[in-house]
Protein backbone atom coordinates (compact mmCIF):
# COMPACT_ATOMS: atom_id res chain seq x y z
CA UNK A 1 0.00 0.00 0.00
CA UNK A 2 1.33 3.36 -1.00
CA UNK A 3 0.96 6.36 1.36
CA UNK A 4 0.44 9.62 -0.60
CA UNK A 5 -0.60 12.90 -0.01
CA UNK A 6 -4.44 11.37 -0.34
CA UNK A 7 -3.97 8.61 2.28
CA UNK A 8 -2.61 11.58 4.39
CA UNK A 9 -5.30 13.91 3.86
CA UNK A 10 -7.73 10.50 4.79
CA UNK A 11 -5.72 10.43 7.72
CA UNK A 12 -6.30 14.01 8.56
CA UNK A 13 -9.57 14.40 8.19
CA UNK A 14 -10.58 10.83 10.37
CA UNK A 15 -8.31 12.50 13.41
CA UNK A 16 -9.95 16.44 12.76
CA UNK A 17 -13.49 14.40 13.02
CA UNK A 18 -13.09 13.75 16.64
CA UNK A 19 -11.29 16.98 17.55
CA UNK A 20 -14.35 18.58 15.64
CA UNK A 21 -16.86 16.14 17.41
CA UNK A 22 -15.71 16.91 20.68
CA UNK A 23 -15.12 21.34 20.33
CA UNK A 24 -17.95 21.54 18.60
CA UNK A 25 -20.60 18.93 19.90
CA UNK A 26 -19.27 17.06 23.20
CA UNK A 27 -17.93 20.61 24.91
CA UNK A 28 -21.06 22.47 24.35
CA UNK A 29 -23.34 19.69 25.59
CA UNK A 30 -21.03 19.68 29.08
CA UNK A 31 -21.46 23.67 29.21
CA UNK A 32 -25.19 22.94 28.86
CA UNK A 33 -25.47 19.62 31.27
CA UNK A 34 -23.56 21.65 33.81
CA UNK A 35 -25.56 24.57 34.12
CA UNK A 36 -28.19 22.63 33.99
CA UNK A 37 -26.55 20.56 37.48
CA UNK A 38 -26.44 24.73 38.79
CA UNK A 39 -30.17 25.24 37.97
CA UNK A 40 -31.51 21.69 39.64
CA UNK A 41 -29.25 22.79 42.45
CA UNK A 42 -30.11 25.87 42.87
CA UNK A 43 -33.87 24.97 42.77
CA UNK A 44 -33.63 22.32 45.70
CA UNK A 45 -32.18 24.80 47.36
CA UNK A 46 -35.28 26.92 47.41
CA UNK A 47 -37.54 23.78 47.84
CA UNK A 48 -35.18 23.48 50.70
CA UNK A 49 -35.87 27.18 51.76
CA UNK A 50 -39.99 26.28 51.24
CA UNK A 51 -40.23 23.57 53.17
CA UNK A 52 -39.01 25.13 55.98
CA UNK A 53 -41.06 28.04 55.75
CA UNK A 54 -44.13 25.91 55.29
CA UNK A 55 -42.84 24.11 58.48
CA UNK A 56 -42.28 27.61 60.25
CA UNK A 57 -46.14 28.51 59.27
CA UNK A 58 -47.60 26.08 61.64
CA UNK A 59 -45.81 27.45 64.31
CA UNK A 60 -46.54 31.05 63.19
CA UNK A 61 -50.45 29.69 63.65
CA UNK A 62 -49.93 28.57 67.14
CA UNK A 63 -47.96 31.72 67.84
CA UNK A 64 -50.48 33.72 66.54
CA UNK A 65 -53.12 31.77 68.77
CA UNK A 66 -51.04 32.30 71.85
CA UNK A 67 -50.60 36.18 70.89
CA UNK A 68 -54.70 36.28 70.50
CA UNK A 69 -55.29 34.95 73.76
CA UNK A 70 -52.50 37.03 75.09
CA UNK A 71 -54.44 40.17 73.67
CA UNK A 72 -57.46 39.34 74.38
CA UNK A 73 -56.21 38.59 78.25
CA UNK A 74 -55.44 42.25 78.03
CA UNK A 75 -58.22 43.54 76.60
CA UNK A 76 -60.71 42.15 79.88
CA UNK A 77 -58.14 43.77 82.00
CA UNK A 78 -58.93 47.24 80.24
CA UNK A 79 -61.71 48.66 82.61
CA UNK A 80 -64.37 50.76 80.85
CA UNK A 81 -64.51 54.31 80.82
CA UNK A 82 -66.92 54.23 83.40
CA UNK A 83 -65.42 51.52 85.90
CA UNK A 84 -62.52 54.11 86.39
CA UNK A 85 -64.11 55.94 89.31
CA UNK A 86 -64.20 52.44 90.74
CA UNK A 87 -60.83 51.90 90.23
CA UNK A 88 -59.67 54.79 91.76
CA UNK A 89 -62.16 53.72 94.91
CA UNK A 90 -60.23 50.77 95.17
CA UNK A 91 -56.89 52.55 95.24
CA UNK A 92 -58.51 54.79 98.04
CA UNK A 93 -59.30 52.23 100.15
CA UNK A 94 -55.89 50.40 99.79
CA UNK A 95 -54.42 53.42 100.96
CA UNK A 96 -56.60 53.55 103.94
CA UNK A 97 -55.97 49.91 104.25
CA UNK A 98 -52.56 50.63 104.85
CA UNK A 99 -53.05 53.63 107.32
CA UNK A 100 -51.87 55.90 104.40
CA UNK A 101 -53.55 59.43 104.61
CA UNK A 102 -54.26 60.75 100.98
CA UNK A 103 -53.70 64.39 100.83
CA UNK A 104 -54.02 65.09 97.29
CA UNK A 105 -55.47 63.00 93.95
CA UNK A 106 -55.37 64.98 90.46
CA UNK A 107 -56.17 63.57 87.02
CA UNK A 108 -54.18 64.59 84.21
CA UNK A 109 -55.21 64.57 80.38
CA UNK A 110 -56.18 61.56 79.04
CA UNK A 111 -53.78 60.06 76.55
CA UNK A 112 -55.47 57.85 74.05
CA UNK A 113 -54.71 55.66 71.18
CA UNK A 114 -57.40 53.37 69.34
CA UNK A 115 -57.16 50.34 71.85
CA UNK A 116 -56.67 51.97 74.96
CA UNK A 117 -56.81 55.02 77.16
CA UNK A 118 -54.24 56.41 79.70
CA UNK A 119 -55.63 58.24 82.61
CA UNK A 120 -52.26 59.90 84.93
CA UNK A 121 -53.60 60.32 87.82
CA UNK A 122 -51.28 62.19 90.33
CA UNK A 123 -51.31 61.73 94.20
CA UNK A 124 -49.67 62.80 97.26
CA UNK A 125 -49.94 60.28 99.86
CA UNK A 126 -48.85 60.76 103.63
CA UNK A 127 -47.82 57.61 106.18
CA UNK A 128 -45.72 54.76 107.23
CA UNK A 129 -42.76 53.39 104.59
CA UNK A 130 -44.19 49.85 105.55
CA UNK A 131 -47.49 50.21 104.96
CA UNK A 132 -46.90 52.53 101.51
CA UNK A 133 -44.67 49.13 100.84
CA UNK A 134 -47.16 46.74 101.75
CA UNK A 135 -50.02 49.69 99.21
CA UNK A 136 -47.20 49.30 96.39
CA UNK A 137 -47.84 45.53 96.55
CA UNK A 138 -51.39 45.29 96.56
CA UNK A 139 -51.55 47.70 93.68
CA UNK A 140 -49.30 45.50 91.67
CA UNK A 141 -52.31 42.84 92.68
CA UNK A 142 -55.02 44.67 91.44
CA UNK A 143 -57.24 42.63 88.42
CA UNK A 144 -56.72 45.47 86.20
CA UNK A 145 -53.83 47.46 84.33
CA UNK A 146 -51.93 50.38 86.57
CA UNK A 147 -48.45 51.41 86.07
CA UNK A 148 -46.74 53.76 87.99
CA UNK A 149 -44.31 55.86 85.78
CA UNK A 150 -42.75 58.52 88.52
CA UNK A 151 -42.57 58.26 92.30
CA UNK A 152 -41.19 60.75 94.65
CA UNK A 153 -40.65 59.85 98.34
CA UNK A 154 -39.55 62.31 100.87
CA UNK A 155 -39.33 61.87 104.48
CA UNK A 156 -41.34 64.14 106.79
CA UNK A 157 -40.09 64.16 109.80
CA UNK A 158 -36.00 64.44 110.80
CA UNK A 159 -37.21 62.77 114.39
CA UNK A 160 -39.80 60.41 113.33
CA UNK A 161 -38.80 56.90 111.85
CA UNK A 162 -40.22 55.59 108.65
CA UNK A 163 -43.18 59.00 108.38
CA UNK A 164 -42.68 59.72 104.64
CA UNK A 165 -45.08 61.46 102.08
CA UNK A 166 -45.44 60.03 98.08
CA UNK A 167 -45.68 62.19 95.17
CA UNK A 168 -46.32 59.60 92.88
CA UNK A 169 -48.13 59.51 89.33
CA UNK A 170 -50.33 56.57 89.28
CA UNK A 171 -51.72 55.07 85.50
CA UNK A 172 -54.72 53.93 84.69
CA UNK A 173 -55.79 52.37 81.63
CA UNK A 174 -59.04 51.78 80.18
CA UNK A 175 -60.85 50.79 76.99
CA UNK A 176 -60.65 53.52 73.86
CA UNK A 177 -63.48 54.48 71.87
CA UNK A 178 -63.25 52.17 69.00
CA UNK A 179 -62.20 48.96 71.25
CA UNK A 180 -65.20 49.66 73.74
CA UNK A 181 -67.75 49.93 70.66
CA UNK A 182 -66.22 46.75 69.22
CA UNK A 183 -66.08 44.59 71.57
CA UNK A 184 -69.16 41.94 72.38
Amino acid sequence: MRFGIRELAFVVVLLAMPVAAYLFVFQPRNLQIAEAKAEVQQKQQKLAQLEQATQNMEDLGAEIEKLSEAIDLFERKLPEKQEVEGILQDVWNLASEHQLTPKSIRTEKEQGTAQYTELPIKMVIVGDFDGFYEFLLDLEKLPRITRTPTMQLKKLHRDEEGVMQADLVLSIFFEGESLAGGRS
